[in-house]
């Protein structure tokens, strides 16, 4: 350990050494204070507080351990000014919580949150404790994680993140994840919300998140990190956010779900998965892992969502979206394709008999003995949505039977979900729709899923004579 009294000449005279380790000389006339002197070819020395820290090792044995926070360049401060600093600060300094030269950030909460915390329970759920699905983990992870942690491939949304943003009448600089957990404040949530503006709905998302964060730190009885009782996410106002209602016209549902039931040969497992979702309304992932019977296992029960019940003529959903159970009743349109794919997929030489042997009614073509996913079948929809309109193409390259198109829909899978509540709501009612399709509440249904006929809106009379009760005045007789 080098000792030297620290003076601006004699900092001066330290030599810079060679190799890659820096010099470390300590403070004679101040306790808690060192200096770094980096080697050639760098001409930097740097100030540093420094403390020493005991851990208790796992046999009971002790360790002594360094540890250093970064104050200053050489020059940037007076040797003073340096001094007095370290005095004044040391104490809070050695009182932070890692004991290191790193302050706790909004980074680090969030890191920690979904190293664990994101597959636990959830946390503005009242009543009891019902765990995440393992889909809402991973959107949790990935918003977080692109839109707090800057953990992006995505060019622009890192600049609208990082680059100086203005607010009000001043710019502000830095981002959010590097705020110390201890200086975070409304505004800065509120500075990084707006800087998500041109994508409303995900900025929206993205705050509710961070605030489940800050809420989980706050309820935690040990190792909080956050020590405020206050939610820096509270009371921002939300964007307004666009509802994306759209659904497919009762002419062309009939069209489809025609051509579903009359060509299903032509592919069998494609065409009854879209017509199970026009005829149920049922959310994706409650579909992917069918299985054509009741397992045998509580095991195998877990790594389904649900089985056909052909006795009972429903579909049996084990986990839907609010961790209970449900029984959808199948319609007859959607048991006779449920049925003729059984069929067809028994049948020697049918495009169905590559599956005879999966346990799924909707296996992945790859790997039969695993069920479908999100990208099973992606390609499959743009050019079934091209055929009936639902999608548009546009040429890429190519001639011939070799002619590239690239794809857009215009109605995704989710849509048929939406084209089921309008069209059973419209007959049943909002209230019945919701109960059916499991909603929280009535709100939820009107706002993201019912569309009201605009023709039962309008109506030619008003007040009508014809269907007032008639009221019969006895005349007053006269005296």
């Amino acid at each position: 350990m080098k000792r030297v009294k620290f003076t601006k000449t004699k900092i001066e005279e330290l030599p810079h050494p060679t190799g890659t380790v820096p010099d470390k000389y300590f403070a004679s006339n101040c306790s808690n204070l060192c200096l770094f002197v980096h080697p050639k070819p760098s001409l930097k020395k740097s100030y540093y507080a420094q403390w020493g820290k005991i851990l208790i090792n796992p046999d009971g044995t002790q360790k002594r351990t360094g540890r250093y926070k970064y104050i200053c360049r050489f020059n940037d401060k007076t040797v003073e000014a340096v001094m007095a600093e370290v005095k004044a600060k040391i104490k809070d300094w050695k009182k932070e919580r890692d004991q290191s030269s790193r302050k706790n950030t909004v980074a680090t909460l969030v890191k920690e949150f979904i190293a664990g915390a994101s597959a636990g329970y959830r946390i503005k759920k009242k009543g009891g404790k019902i765990k995440y699905k393992k889909k809402t983990t991973q959107n949790y992870n990935s918003v977080l994680s692109a839109y707090v942690l800057v953990k992006t491939k995505d060019s622009d949304l890192r600049d609208r993140l990082t680059a100086p943003f203005r607010y009000e009448s001043e710019y502000v600089t830095g981002a959010l994840k590097d705020l110390p957990l201890n200086k975070v404040t409304k505004k800065d949530v509120e500075i990084w919300h707006n800087r998500l503006e041109s994508t409303p709905t995900v900025a929206n998302r993205a705050l509710s998140y961070l605030s489940v964060v800050f809420e989980w730190d706050m309820r935690r009885s040990t190792n909080r990190l956050y020590k405020s009782d206050a939610n820096p996410c509270s009371r921002i106002s939300h964007y307004v956010e666009k509802k994306h209602k759209d659904y497919l016209k009762l002419p062309k549902v009939l069209e489809v779900r025609n051509y579903c039931m009359q060509e299903q040969w032509r592919d069998p497992h494609f065409l009854t998965f879209y017509c199970m979702l026009l005829e149920c309304g049922e959310r994706l992932e409650d579909l992917f892992k069918l299985l054509w019977q009741r397992p045998k296992t509580v095991a195998e029960e877990k790594q389904c969502s649900g089985w056909i019940d052909f006795e009972k003529n429903e579909i049996y959903l084990t986990d839907t979206k609010n961790r209970q159970d449900a029984d959808i009743g199948m319609t007859d349109e959607l048991h006779s394709v449920v049925d003729k794919l059984l069929k067809l997929k028994i049948e020697v030489g049918s495009r169905a008999a590559w599956a005879v042997t999966s346990k799924w009614v909707f296996p992945r073509a790859t790997d039969p003995s695993l069920p479908i996913n999100n990208n099973s079948y992606r390609v499959k929809l743009q050019k079934f949505n091209y055929k009936f309109d639902l999608a548009t193409r546009e040429y890429v390259r190519g001639k011939g039977k070799r002619i590239k198109y690239k794809y857009k829909n215009l109605y995704s899978f989710k849509n048929l979900r939406k084209t089921f509540a309008t069209h059973y709501g419209r007959k049943h009612g909002v209230e019945k729709t919701s109960q059916r399709m499991r909603h929280s509440n009535t709100g939820v249904t009107k706002d993201h899923y019912f569309n009201e006929s605009k023709a039962d809106l309008n109506v030619k009379h008003v007040y009508s004579a014809d269907s007032a009760p008639v009221i019969e005045f006895k005349k007053k007789e006269q005296k």
